[in-house]
């Protein structure tokens, strides 16, 4: 079953471009990955530093293995001092689990 991944980043103002600049790169990356099908990152119109990513996947296990990937950390390490406050990740399933 495909399931969507949300991500939520609030950046501190002085690190917005950089960090744009960084999730062009991580989407680059992770558009190889086995089992993503698609993504889009949403910047709000109330608050320019604040970002969503949503990602859709095959299933939950493609999910995961690109979560604990080494190049995913290591995009982390690089978007964390531009954070105002931790990443929020939320999974949602696109349908009914049988």
């Amino acid at each position: 079953m495909a399931v969507k991944v949300l991500i939520t980043r609030q950046f501190k103002q002085d690190g917005v471009d950089r960090a744009h600049q960084l999730l062009k790169e991580i989407r680059s990356t992770v558009t190889l990955r086995p089992g993503y099908i698609s993504g889009q990152t949403l910047i709000s119109g109330d608050t320019p530093n604040k970002t969503v990513v949503v990602s859709t996947w095959t299933g939950r296990n493609q999910w995961d293995e690109w979560q604990a990937d080494p190049k995913r950390k290591d995009f982390a390490k690089k978007l964390e001092p531009l954070l105002e406050s931790p990443e929020q990740i939320e999974v949602f399933l696109t349908g009914t689990e049988s």
